[in-house]
C-alpha cells in the first residue's frame, strides 16, 4: 500500500511538472525534485521491462494513468538515436563504410 501511495504522489507531482514545464522530460537529477526525475526514469525502465517480459512493477493501471496525461515512453533523444542509426546503416549500404564526413 505504501508503494502505491508513493507512486500516486509522484504521479501527481509529474502532472504538476507537466502543467508548469509542458512535458514529462524531467531531468533525472532535477534540482527542483530529484525524486521525481528518478521516478520518471524508473517508469520508462519498468515499462521497457514489461514489454520485454521481464519482472516489472509496471501495471496496466499505471500505464493507463500515465498515458492519460500523454506520458512519453521513449525520450526524443532515444528516438533520434534510432533514426540516426538507421540512416548510418543506409549510408553504409550506399557507400560501403561508416566514415561519414562531418559536413555530409
Amino acid at each position: 500500500l505504501a508503494s502505491s501511495l508513493d507512486w500516486d504522489r509522484r504521479f501527481n507531482e509529474l502532472k504538476q511538472y507537466k502543467a508548469e514545464f509542458g512535458g514529462d522530460s524531467v531531468p533525472k537529477e532535477w534540482n527542483g525534485n530529484k525524486q521525481l526525475g528518478r521516478w520518471v526514469s524508473k517508469q520508462r525502465v519498468q515499462y521497457r521491462y514489461l514489454q520485454q517480459g521481464k519482472e516489472s512493477s509496471m501495471t496496466e493501471e499505471r500505464i493507463a494513468k500515465l498515458e492519460s496525461i500523454g506520458f512519453e515512453w521513449a525520450l526524443a533523444s532515444s528516438l533520434d538515436w534510432g533514426r540516426r542509426f538507421n540512416e548510418l546503416k543506409q549510408y553504409k549500404a550506399d557507400y560501403g563504410g561508416c566514415s561519414v564526413a562531418k559536413e555530409w
